[in-house]
């Protein structure tokens, strides 16, 4: 475990320092061409490696093992950085949405915007390159944080080369009739990024609550866990009366309740089981907790 935990905090500080150097690169980029979308575009980048560097330093907590105290260990503080990372977002994303919006009013602003694409190009391909090396990494460990990082960064990859396609079409108004358009595209283009981007914090948000309160799991991971439970338990002369699940950060606790056709119950049989569906779900799913009760409801 210690040296899964090691592994797992070396590679997320790629995903760190790439968002660092990709928000400097940004800042610099939007205080000299004075681009809204390009500052859109580093605040999310900005945002993004500060809660990624506090849950590396907060990695250890998580593999630490649940006591009377914590009976859920650490697992709830993902949640919290999670959704304090929405929230951030949200604010963030609705407050340069109205300055683009106050500024479209005041005649836009005009940008040198085939620089902008060119600059956008550039991110795309060292998106790609760090994209890439997490692919790599991530067959070593499978993490959810990991999973997480390299489904952020090829919507980067693909968002960077659509905004740079967006500043050279709009570099063609320059010549055409409408040329008048020319100073608003910046900001079009960043209200776009915005709305666009604006459900992620939201759904961010609805996930970390649901595991803060101890919610069940979505519908596709419940029906994971019933259909690796069900196949191994056909085996047996035992019924499954219901699931207790509970998804908090990368912890998930099942408990399984059974009634034995025999009225008899094997525990050397049921630890078998146990043990068995804890490794049929550990490759999709870290932390998995399972226990199997007798439902002593009688009808």
């Amino acid at each position: 475990m210690n040296k899964k935990m090691k592994t797992e905090k070396q590679m997320m500080k790629l995903p760190v320092y790439a968002g660092i150097l990709f928000s400097v690169l940004e800042i610099m980029m939007a205080l000299y061409a004075n681009s809204q979308a390009v500052l859109m575009d580093s605040i999310y980048d900005f945002a993004e490696a500060i809660v990624l560097g506090l849950i590396i330093f907060l990695i250890p907590l998580f593999y630490k093992p649940v006591s009377e105290r914590k009976p859920f260990g650490y697992a709830q503080v993902e949640s919290l950085l999670i959704l304090g990372k929405g929230l951030l977002l949200i604010a963030v994303t609705i407050g340069l949405i109205l300055a683009n919006v106050q500024m479209l009013l005041h005649g836009g602003n005009t940008i040198d915007q085939q620089l902008i694409g060119y600059f956008e190009f550039g991110l795309a391909m060292i998106s790609a390159i760090v994209l890439w090396l997490l692919t790599r990494m991530h067959k070593q460990v499978q993490a959810p944080l990991v999973e997480a990082e390299i489904l952020g960064w090829k919507l980067d990859v693909f968002s960077s080369i659509g905004v740079g396609l967006a500043f050279f079409l709009g570099s063609l108004l320059d010549n055409s009739p409408l040329y008048w358009l020319s100073p608003y595209i910046d900001q079009i283009i960043a209200i776009i990024i915005a709305l666009i981007m604006l459900p992620q914090p939201f759904h961010l948000i609805q996930e970390s609550l649901k595991n803060l309160v101890l919610f069940a799991p979505e519908e596709e991971v419940m029906e994971e866990i019933k259909q690796c439970a069900q196949e191994l338990f056909d085996d047996y002369a035992y019924e499954i009366t219901f699931y207790d699940v509970i998804q908090t950060g990368r912890k998930l606790w099942i408990e399984i309740y059974i009634r034995s056709h025999s009225n008899m119950l094997n525990v050397a049989q049921l630890e078998q089981l146990k043990l068995r569906i804890e490794k049929g779900l550990h490759d999709r799913y870290e932390g998995v907790d399972v226990q199997i009760s007798p439902d002593l409801i009688i009808k």
